[in-house]
């Protein structure tokens, strides 16, 4: 153990280290050649509106060696230390580091000129761009000033449809044309009108229409930067000289699917693709290797692709209905590559233009492995000597009943070192977790409402949960039943409604010194009471990250209510309130247990900005707040939040924050409130090979909202909020193996909002016994 034993000096030894990489990247010229020079960095400046500067980096064809932080070059700092030799450290050396990039004087006059011109192309002619190098001690810093011409706009549009049989009337659309007038000639919007119209016209029928079939004319000569604008919509070539005919439509005149497709055998087996056997099902033929063998059987039950399919046969071909069929077998998460294919079948007479025209189509799916296991851990310590850990294993079946339908099944065990009170020695806390849940594709709802059919992705999912905490305040065990909705919507929206959502606490057994802690606070007492929870949730979430990988944007909204049903139920029945001499309350009770009545809101906003391809910034912003009402007047336990932890704040150990300025002499359960609002950021930065860095800094706390609560400085106040924010700042390393992420987090504490006598904890504290924490972790924070 002596990483845990000593951590706070290895973290003075490896930052000491970082400190002695930075002086030491002062020599960066080691493999510059005579006469040549190091390009030490470029700077881009636009002049003018209409164009930022981003979209103009793209262009410049030489880059910098890349850096850290801006200004430290790792990747070509060991490349440095290696020698001219050729030994096996000096060849690792040059792998994971980068040799420097020396100056094209040529690629700079081209980058240039490309600027102009792509300044050109979105309608900014005349643009000029000047560049500069400066060169000092074999190194050149390159400069660009672009200087943007006023733009020309357009003034009119003019269409000339050559394919009189079309109906152009979507195509002149002004609600849904790209091309306005008054716009900008944008050689990017003119692309996209004509996207726009080959997409619609293949949305028609037209199958083989495609964007070349549209040009454009400009006639720049009406003065003042204006542009007279013509879109021709072109006939289709015949492939026969220079002959051109009408565009032709087609349908669907089959379509075959085969949902057990195995490339690997195809390639290896000559008899593979031979002696399938072939079902008839509504729409579709579908393809099966055993089916009529004694006791054969599809892989998948054929419902099931009809539920996916969305091409019809005998119906015009529509390029939206086959990517929603693309969408809809994706999401079944059961098939690791899906091909549609369409082709036109020979034929003996050759049909006229004007007529129907058929394809053939096929639907291959190739199936992952049906099962799978998974684990997961997380390893805590602090400068106390407090340390946790975390392990958890699960396993998947993919397709449980040949449906889709997914089955989940997992365990988890934690171990934690925990500090009970302020002069107490640590003591053990144990948790064991297990949970099953089926996720079906499909809803299961007593009534067949036709609306259903036209939901994106339509899921049902059945949960079932238990967890078993014993610590050394309190013993308790949770079960929990789920049953609840998912779908998508064609955009970049899901939505879970969970209308039965259970949850039943039981405390087991609490100490008698945790009680007397929490006796005289109303509010915490009851908490800590047996809880029968029943209600509804509902999330709503958008996520770019599909359509913009350079800069992703998650954004989640929970509501939860529990009780309201149970309350309004007793309510109408007269039913009597129950007396409680612990508590000294009257509430209602569900087989000799109180029921909660409470809501809940959250909202997360999470964003990961590429900066370049070795540097991003990551960042979340959360809050939360639980308000208890009618029949409980406290939340349970359960459902307070708390912070602290490997994804909270990583200055401080799970649950080991606030709430507010709550200075913690008393149990450290007491650590749980009905409020939360946390910021986080992260620099991530690549190192080499598969290592990774990041630079971070949390805010946050947690606070009660009941002045019922006596815990001194928990309870939420405007003019003290500012100061009761916790905040810590801190290093991390990372192993990204793609599919597994293993992280070290050190987190040392900026401000402690329960230390009243000084508002900055020092420098030469961050090293201190009980200033900061170290995580082990899988995955990123957030």
């Amino acid at each position: 153990m002596p990483l845990f034993l000593n951590h706070n000096s290895f973290f003075k030894v490896l930052i000491i280290i970082l400190l002695g990489l930075f002086l030491a990247s002062c020599n960066t010229t080691k493999y510059v050649p005579q006469g040549e020079y190091l390009l030490a960095s470029e700077e881009l400046k636009v002049e003018g509106k209409g164009m930022k500067r981003d979209v103009f980096e793209p262009l410049v064809r030489q880059q910098p060696n890349r850096t850290i932080f801006g200004i430290f070059r790792l990747n070509l700092w060991f490349y440095n230390l290696s020698s001219d030799k050729d030994r096996r450290w000096d060849r690792w050396m040059r792998s994971v580091g980068e040799p420097p990039v020396i100056l094209d004087s040529m690629s700079v006059i081209s980058s240039a000129r490309r600027m102009e011109y792509y300044a050109g192309q979105r309608g900014y002619y005349g643009s000029k761009v000047n560049d500069t190098i400066v060169y000092s001690k074999r190194k050149a810093y390159v400069s660009y000033d672009v200087q943007l011409a006023q733009p020309y706009r357009i003034t009119s549009i003019d269409y000339d449809v050559m394919d009189k049989t079309l109906d152009a009337s979507f195509i002149v659309d002004p609600k849904k044309r790209l091309i306005k007038v008054g716009n900008v000639f944008d050689g990017e919007v003119l692309k996209g009108e004509s996207e726009r119209i080959a997409v619609e016209m293949r949305e028609r029928g037209y199958y083989q229409f495609y964007d070349s079939y549209i040009k454009y004319q400009a006639d720049t000569t009406v003065g003042d930067r204006g542009v007279a604008l013509k879109l021709l919509l072109l006939k289709e070539p015949t492939g026969v000289g220079s002959t051109t005919r009408n565009h032709r439509r087609f349908y669907v005149e089959n379509l075959v699917v085969n949902p057990e497709y195995n490339p690997e055998k195809a390639l290896s087996e000559p008899s593979y693709n031979t002696g399938w056997d072939t079902l008839n099902v509504q729409g579709f033929e579908m393809l099966c290797q055993e089916c009529s063998e004694p006791g054969g059987q599809s892989y998948v039950k054929p419902e099931l692709l009809t539920i996916a399919n969305r091409i019809k046969t005998g119906e015009l071909y529509n390029e939206q209905e086959v990517n929603r069929t693309y969408a809809n077998f994706a999401n079944f998460r059961l098939f690791k590559s899906i091909n549609i294919r369409f082709s036109e079948p020979s034929a003996d007479s050759v049909l006229p233009d004007s007529a129907l025209h058929p394809l053939k189509g096929s639907i291959i799916l190739s199936p992952f492995k049906r099962q799978s296991y998974t684990w997961g851990g997380e390893v805590s310590l602090s400068g106390n000597g407090l340390f946790g850990m975390a392990l958890t294993g699960s396993y998947q079946h993919k397709n449980l009943f040949r449906g889709a339908e997914i089955l989940d099944v997992s365990l988890t065990g934690a171990f934690q070192k925990v500090q009970v009170s302020a002069d107490s020695a640590p003591e053990n806390s144990y948790e064991l977790g297990a949970s099953v849940s089926l996720n079906i594709p499909k809803f299961l709802v007593p009534l067949n409402l036709s609306f259903y059919r036209n939901v994106f992705s339509p899921r049902t999912q059945i949960a079932l949960s238990g967890d078993y905490q014993q610590r050394p305040d309190y013993t308790r065990a949770l079960g929990a039943l789920t049953f609840g909705y998912s779908w998508r919507n064609l955009g970049q929206m899901t939505y879970i409604y969970n209308p039965v959502d259970m949850n039943i606490i039981n405390m087991l057994e609490i100490t008698k010194d945790f009680y007397n802690s929490i006796k005289d606070n109303p509010y915490m007492l009851n908490s800590y009471q047996n809880s029968f929870l029943l209600g509804s949730t509902f999330s709503a979430i958008y996520n770019n990250r599909a359509v913009n990988r350079h800069r992703q944007y998650l954004i989640r909204g929970d509501v939860e209510f529990k009780g309201n049903l149970l309350w309004l139920g007793y309510k109408l029945a007269d039913a009597p309130l129950i007396y409680d001499p612990t508590t000294k309350t009257k509430s209602y009770e569900v087989w000799g247990t109180k029921f909660a009545q409470f809501a809940k809101f959250d909202l997360t906003f999470t964003s990961l900005r590429a900066i370049n391809a070795s540097n991003s910034i990551a960042l979340r912003a959360l809050g939360g707040i639980g308000i208890a009402y009618g029949n409980l007047t406290s939340l349970p336990f359960d459902k307070m939040y708390y912070a602290g932890g490997a994804n909270s704040l990583r200055g401080w150990q799970i649950r080991d924050v606030g709430p507010g300025a709550y200075p913690g002499d008393s149990v450290m359960s007491n650590r749980l409130a009905d409020m939360r609002l946390e910021f986080n950021l992260e620099y991530r930065f690549n190192l080499f090979w598969k290592l990774e860095g990041a630079l971070f800094l949390d805010a946050g706390n947690i606070w009660a909202i009941n002045n019922e609560d006596s815990r001194s400085g928990a309870v939420f106040n405007f003019k003290t909020f500012p100061e009761q924010i916790a905040i810590d700042w801190g290093l991390g390393l990372r192993l990204n193996f793609t599919v597994l992420v293993i992280r070290l987090d050190y987190g040392m504490k900026i401000h402690d909002p329960a230390i009243t006598n000084k508002y900055f904890v020092r420098p030469n504290d961050w090293f201190s016994q009980g200033y900061n924490s170290l995580f082990i972790a899988l995955g990123y924070p957030f």
